[in-house]
C-alpha cells in the first residue's frame, strides 16, 4: 500500500489558500446581487434594450403614482424619456423587491439621478435595467438573449392592467412569448396618450 507524502497534501493546502481569493477575482466584475435602496414615490424604474441596426426603442419607465392623481394605470410618453406607465406604492416596493432577489447583478451608487432620455453612449446592445432612488441609483446590464426569461417573472408585480400591458408588450416587441397578450387591448398607447 502507497502511502501519499506529506508534502503533497501541504501542497494542496497552500495551493487551496492562494488560489481561493483569486477565484473571487474571476467572480463578474462590476456587480453584486442585491442593493440597499429606499423605495418610496419618488423610485422610478427604467427597462430600455437597443438591439444593434435597430431602430430607437423607448425606454419603458415606471413610477409611482397615488389614487388621487388621475396618473394611476395611464402610460404616457413623459419628456421624451420614454413610455411611463404609473403604478401604485405597493406595486413598486413588489417590483424592486423581486429584482433586488433576481439572479442579476447590480452596481449601485450613492449618486441620486433622474431617468432622462437615454443617450447613444448607453446603447451598448445590453438590456438596462435601473432603479432610480433618493438614496442613489442601481443599475444592471443583462445578456439581451435571457430578455424573456429574465422579465417574465416580473409580471406578478403588477397589479394595474394598463402597467402589466406596457410590460408584457415592451418584451413581445424583443420576441419574446407572452400568454394571452392582446396587442390591442390599448390602442390609445400607438397614438402616444394615456
Amino acid at each position: 500500500m502507497r502511502m501519499a507524502h506529506p508534502i503533497s497534501n501541504l501542497g494542496w493546502l497552500l495551493l487551496a489558500i492562494f488560489l481561493g481569493p483569486l477565484m473571487g477575482i474571476c467572480q463578474p466584475a462590476g456587480g453584486h446581487k442585491s442593493f440597499s435602496l429606499p423605495v418610496n414615490n419618488q423610485t422610478a424604474i427604467r427597462f430600455f434594450y437597443l438591439p444593434a441596426n435597430d431602430y430607437l426603442h423607448p425606454a419603458l419607465i415606471f413610477r409611482v403614482a397615488t389614487p388621487q392623481s388621475g396618473e394611476l394605470n395611464t402610460a404616457p410618453i413623459v419628456n421624451h424619456g420614454g413610455r411611463t406607465p404609473y403604478i401604485s406604492i405597493d406595486e413598486m416596493r413588489q417590483l424592486v423587491q423581486m429584482l433586488d432577489h433576481s439572479d442579476l447583478l447590480w452596481s449601485e451608487t450613492k449618486t441620486v439621478e433622474v431617468p432622462g432620455m437615454v443617450g447613444f453612449k448607453e446603447t451598448t446592445g445590453m438590456l438596462q435595467i435601473k432603479i432610480f432612488s433618493l438614496g442613489g441609483t442601481a443599475s444592471s446590464n443583462q445578456d439581451p438573449s435571457r430578455l424573456c426569461q429574465t422579465l417574465a417573472p416580473l409580471d406578478a408585480a403588477f397589479k394595474q392592467p394598463r402597467a402589466l400591458w406596457e410590460f408584457q408588450l415592451f418584451r413581445v416587441d424583443y420576441g419574446c412569448s407572452v400568454l394571452g397578450f392582446d396587442r390591442k387591448a390599448f390602442p390609445e398607447h400607438a397614438a402616444g396618450i394615456r
